[in-house]
């Protein structure tokens, strides 16, 4: 589950996000929609820490993320996925290799375990 409270975003002397509340539960799948510039990215990049925050808490799976050591949140940021508007494919690769690259940069599997990963996730979407 990810609990956001109370959460206050803003740049210089404008606010973004305006002690915005909200719950996404566990295996919840959830899209942001509104106007260019209505804070639907930094929602997004303040929950996963990429964008600071004035105020409020951030949990997820039940940790607040601003206690976290970096090898909790390594661990943490292994276990969820975000795919923003902006394709973070790489056109020279493969589905197969595109699928197994975060793998292969943030765990330690074998090439065989890699492909078993890939084709069971490609197989789910019906590629």
């Amino acid at each position: 589950m990810i609990r956001v409270r109370d959460l206050v975003v803003g740049f210089g002397d404008r606010i973004i996000l305006d002690h915005l509340s909200l719950d996404i539960l566990r295996g919840e799948i959830l899209g942001f929609v509104g106007t260019s510039g209505g804070g639907k990215s930094v929602l997004t990049r303040t929950i996963l820490g990429l964008v600071p925050k004035r105020s409020g808490h951030v949990e997820v799976f039940g940790h607040d993320i601003d206690t976290l050591s970096e090898a909790e949140r390594s661990a943490m940021e292994r276990r969820w996925g975000v795919l923003f508007q902006q394709g973070a494919l790489f056109s020279s690769l493969t589905v197969k290799q595109n699928i197994q690259f975060p793998l292969r940069e943030n765990l330690k599997l074998s090439q065989r375990m890699m492909d078993d990963i890939a084709y069971a996730k490609i197989e789910m979407v019906g590629l």
